[in-house]
């Protein structure tokens, strides 16, 4: 029973890596945040979703949603800031050992000993999918904010709406903390 659990406690650390989120942040230390009333979504050619349309509405949508709620004001033009997103995917394999086995010795002190096992190696492979968000100054064209954060690729569309939706979360918490004086 306790080689099940083992075994069970290290598939599970070892998928670990692949279900994690990491999100992080990089920002102007010198710029002043609190001045930033304004914003306009600008698209760039990386912004496609890989020629997925209907993702990256959705993706615009709610990162436009996420910067009103945070008190911005969305304009057609001469905004505070300009915003804009991309994705970049890494494909990844991740390998898990499973071994299997027994072992013995007879005869005592100076026993003969034996035993047999067996090893089982599977891959797995996965996709990593980063978001990466940046927010640019208007009049300087200087990049001010840029936050990444990098998940495993769901294959469904309403898990990978989920995926970006606490990248978003977890940005504007970590956002929250800049303004509001307590760092990264």
């Amino acid at each position: 029973m306790k080689r099940i659990l083992g075994l069970v406690i290290m598939l599970g650390l070892a998928a670990a890596p692949a279900m994690a989120q990491k999100v992080t942040i990089d920002y102007s230390h010198e710029y002043d945040f609190d001045s930033i009333e304004t914003f306009q979504y600008v698209d760039t050619k990386e912004s496609n979703v890989q020629g997925n349309s209907l993702m990256a509405d959705r993706v615009v949508g709610m990162i436009k949603k996420e910067l009103i709620e945070g008190g911005l004001q969305e304009v057609e033009s001469n905004p505070d800031i300009f915003v804009t997103y991309h994705f970049t995917t890494a494909e990844r394999t991740s390998y898990s050992t499973t071994s299997f086995g027994y072992g013995g010795r007879w005869g005592g002190y100076r026993g003969w000993g034996g035993g047999a096992g067996s090893s089982y190696t599977t891959e797995n492979n996965y996709v990593d999918g980063t978001l990466i968000i940046d927010a640019y100054d208007s009049k300087e064209k200087k990049m001010i904010w840029r936050g990444t954060g990098t998940v495993t690729v769901k294959a469904k569309p309403e898990k990978k709406i989920k995926q970006v939706e606490n990248i978003l979360t977890k940005l504007g918490a970590r956002w929250e903390k800049i303004l509001a004086g307590e760092g990264k």
